[in-house]
């Protein structure tokens, strides 16, 4: 069963399984603005998402990981929906995200998630990155 949550400032080493190059201040101000969502299955941590402000105004996930022993199970599409419905809850009109053009399985599941391709970028040697967006409904009350 999948678990999403919110990462702690004490989660900090967790995340490092993943990706060394955040600093322990970086963590510490995401985890304080509730921009870190860890993912769990059957208990084991199974990914993390982070996600700050495209022009301080529209919600961009800037690293969103799931560890390959927990991909195919829809624990990224799951993950996408509740943090996507976070930001609607928070009344944001929509929503980004990228992926390198290399990776064709992110591509197939942001697109079926309703994100449409709005530009790229030359970010990196071998391949651009490939950037999404994606309008939010409006909340009802």
């Amino acid at each position: 069963m999948m678990k999403v949550r919110y990462a702690r400032e004490a989660d900090y080493e967790q995340m490092q399984v993943i990706d060394k190059s955040v600093t322990k201040a970086e963590f510490k101000r995401w985890t304080d603005n509730a921009q870190v969502l860890f993912i769990y299955e059957n208990d084991d941590f199974a990914g993390w998402l982070q996600y700050s402000f495209f022009l301080e105004k529209t919600p961009f996930v800037n690293r969103f990981y799931i560890l390959p022993e927990f991909r195919g199970l829809g624990n990224g599409k799951l993950t996408l929906l509740i943090w996507q419905r976070q930001m609607e809850e928070r009344f944001f009109d929509d929503v980004m995200i990228s992926c390198e053009s290399t990776n064709e399985k992110a591509q197939k599941l942001y697109e079926g998630l309703g994100y449409k391709k709005i530009g790229t970028l030359a970010l990196h040697e071998n391949a651009d990155e490939i950037v999404y967006k994606k309008v939010l409904p409006k909340p009802e009350f």
